[in-house]
Formats: C-alpha cells, structure tokens, sequence
C-alpha cells in the first residue's frame, strides 16, 4: 500500500494541532535549582512559551546570587523546589538551566518525601545537573519525568512559531516523520509529543555482544554521568536492577571517561539491564575526538557483560532528544539490522 507524503504532512500536522489544542492553556513554571542563569533570558522563554499556546509562571525564579555560583543557598533552593513539588496547581516544572549543585539538596528533599507524595503528581522537565532531582523524583516520589532540554538554551528560545499556513507551506511536518533521529525542528513540540505518545528511536548501535540479543525491558533512569556516579555508595542511592541506564555528559576528557567507565566495571552489585550512551565529545569536534570517544565506550562494552549502546542524540549536544525517565523502556533488535530501536509509551 502506498501512502502519499501529502498524507503524511496532513497526519503531522494534524498530530501538531491535536497536541497544541490539548495543552493549550497550561501554565509552564519555570524554576531554576542549580547554577546562575542569566535573567535577560527570562523574557525570551516566557514569550517562547507563550508563542506556543502556554501561559508561564515565574513564581519559582528567586535568584540570590550565592558564593559557589548557585542560584541562591542551599537552604533556600530546596525550600523553594519543595514548594513547587507540594503546589497542586503546578503541572509543568521546567528548568532553566543545569550547571552544578543540585545534589546539595537531597537531604532536604529526603526529609519532605511524605509531604511531597501528597502532591498532585508534576512533569519536571530538564538534564543535566537536574539528573539528582529526576533521581529522587523517580525512586523516591514514584513520578515520571522528562530528561530532556533546559529552559535557557536556543532550542527552546529559537523555537519555530507554527502556524496553520506555515505548516502547510513548510516541509518541517513531513521531515518530523521521514528524517533521521538527528533532526530535531521543535524541541518543545516535541517534548509534548513524547508526554502524549512516548517515543520511538531508531539507530541504537549495539557495542557488544549482550546487546544484540533480540529484547530488552526495564525502567529508565539516570541521565548525566558525573552525576550519577555521585550518588554512587551514598545513602542515597538505590538499586540499578532491572534499569536501563541513560548515560551522557560534557567537558570529561576521554581519559576521565575511560577512568570513570572502569569504577563502573569494577562497581560491586551493579546489574542493570542496559546502558545506552549519549553524547560526550564536545559539541565543537573533530571527526578523530569524536571516533575516540566512542572508541573508550566500545572497550567498556567489550569487558562487560551488561548490554551497551551508542546513541548519540542525547546529552549536551546540538540533538537532545527527550525520554521518559521513570517509565518503562523496550530496547529491539532485528536479527537483519546492525541497529536497534528503543520504544516507551505515553507519559
């Protein structure tokens, strides 16, 4: 049966609608628990947002620059993510920015787990440092989340205005369909379409020979490395079984990643079910950085009898593509592919 391209331009675009009108009028509340931002973004996400059918809530911004570069003390971030976590009018809680002191805040989360269960449930929404947050929200609330774009970078701030004659006179909706992973036109768009549908990634190159058997099922968890390896023999930490492990980061040298990848081979009662591995080289590389790179990846799959892909779309990249943290992952294999494909649901 053949299925025209007019077709399928019309079925994206009426996806596009269908997902624009469902979430028209939500409020996105911005909030930022790790690093400075800078505040002349502001606007423009507001208005990013806004140009999308959203209304947007800065209620959660109260940067008091602190000593270390943080957005504000310690005891005056986690108060006032706490605060969101037990508002029952907030939905969305999308970070503006990662960097670095999210972790500081655990004990004061741990400490207002039964509060915060109380909530109505949220879909936070961010990477990077927010990888501590998600964590806790994952293993401790029992929420899923969305490892996926921060507030303050240009995918989100350059994010297309969409409009009925648009779409149809732009190839973008049909490119959404048929092009390759790498192609990402709307990041926030796309975030929501993931809430609504899940996902479906093509291109997970499998590294070793555990990752070429045919299924794989697990809960999805993890994010940035350095974080995740943080956690690591802290009281904080919860057991890897039955996890599919995501895995990025950025400005670790490929020498301190393969020392990094070593204290995860020789890490005692480490069992999850997979790793995939998004993007470490630096977003302005070389074909040999790049090549080296995933060469260290491949030489900690070949000593390892955990199943472990390459795919790098997600992480601090010009791609960043979206998954659902907390939920149910299906990594497939065809037997005639050299790729796999991984599958989750909808929100």
């Amino acid at each position: 049966m053949k299925i025209s391209l007019k077709f399928i331009s019309t079925l994206a675009i009426s996806l596009y609608f269908s997902i624009s009108s469902s979430h028209a009028k939500d409020t996105i509340y911005l909030i930022s628990s790790s690093s400075a931002y800078d505040e002349s973004y502001i606007p423009k996400i507001t208005q990013a947002f806004k140009n999308k059918g959203f209304n947007v809530s800065t209620e959660y911004l109260n940067q008091q620059l602190s000593d270390f570069g943080y957005v504000n003390t310690d005891h005056e971030r986690a108060k006032n993510l706490i605060h969101a976590l037990k508002n029952n009018q907030v939905k969305y809680l999308w970070f503006v920015r990662g960097g670095s002191g999210a972790l500081n805040l655990l004990p004061k989360l741990h400490a207002e787990i039964a509060q915060i269960k109380q909530s109505t449930p949220k879909v936070l929404i961010g990477f990077s440092d927010v990888t501590a947050i998600h964590y806790f929200i994952n293993n401790e609330i029992g929420w899923k989340s969305i490892h996926g774009t921060t507030a303050a970078t240009g995918k989100i701030m350059n994010a297309p205005v969409t409009t009925p004659s648009a779409m149809d006179e732009a190839p973008t909706a049909k490119a959404n369909i048929l092009s390759a992973d790498e192609n990402q036109n709307d990041v926030v768009n796309e975030i929501f379409t993931t809430i609504q549908s899940g996902i479906h990634y093509q291109g997970l190159l499998p590294l070793n020979s555990a990752a070429k058997q045919h299924f794989y099922e697990g809960t999805l968890t993890g994010g940035n490395l350095t974080l995740v390896q943080t956690l690591f023999s802290t009281q904080y930490e919860r057991s890897w079984d039955n996890k599919i492990l995501l895995l990025e980061d950025i400005s670790v040298t490929y020498k301190q990643l393969d020392r990094l990848l070593h204290q995860i081979l020789f890490k005692k009662d480490f069992k999850p079910k997979a790793i995939v591995f998004g993007q470490f080289y630096p977003s302005k590389t070389n074909d040999g950085e790049r090549l080296i790179y995933k060469e260290v990846i491949r030489t900690f799959a070949e000593q390892n009898h955990i199943p472990v892909y390459y795919y790098p779309y997600f992480g601090h990249g010009k791609v960043n593509k979206p998954f659902i943290l907390g939920g149910k992952a299906h990594i497939a294999c065809p037997q005639d592919s050299d790729y796999c494909s991984i599958f989750q649901e909808k929100f």
